[in-house]
């Protein structure tokens, strides 16, 4: 499985809750740690739950997990994926996650594209072979990675 942003927190948490099921994720630019994201997508995707004192005081409270404290239970393959310069979920976010990871003695795979915000800006391409490369190896045992130009696959763009 693969997902971006949001869905890199929840390939991410598919992996660590569900270990004995998914195999293989790919996680773009993840949220693994919502208490150092936007609190508005928490709450909004994550459910809120309203308390009513006996006074009539009202507050909200929320749980989310974080895919940190879930790192012990990985036991397939991972790729977690991030922009040095991300401008919505902040690097630390990809950052804390392989930090739980190493703590937690797994095996994982880390891409960090420097230069590039959310979205891998010009570097979309590179990880777009990156991630089929990833699927092809872990999946179908048989990655292509090696006969693939990468010079070739930027032709487009000029070299430096």
């Amino acid at each position: 499985m693969t997902g971006h942003s949001g869905g890199g927190f929840m390939s991410t948490a598919a992996m660590l809750v569900y270990p004995d099921f998914f195999k293989v994720a790919v996680s773009g630019a993840g949220n693994h740690e919502n208490q150092i994201y936007n609190r508005w997508w928490s709450e909004r995707h994550h459910g809120v739950t309203e308390k009513v004192s006996a006074k009539g005081d009202t507050t909200f409270s929320y749980q989310i997990n974080k895919n940190t404290e879930l790192a012990k239970n990985l036991k397939g393959r991972l790729l977690i994926a991030t922009g040095d310069i991300d401008n919505n979920v902040h690097p630390a976010n990809s950052i804390r996650m392989v930090e739980a990871l190493i703590k937690a003695n797994k095996r994982f795979d880390f891409l960090l594209l420097p230069g590039q915000r959310h979205g891998f800006g010009d570097m979309t391409e590179y990880f777009f072979w990156k991630m089929g490369d990833y699927f092809s190896q872990y999946l179908l045992g048989d990655s292509k990675m090696n006969e693939v130009d990468m010079t070739e696959m930027n032709r487009e763009k000029p070299q430096k």
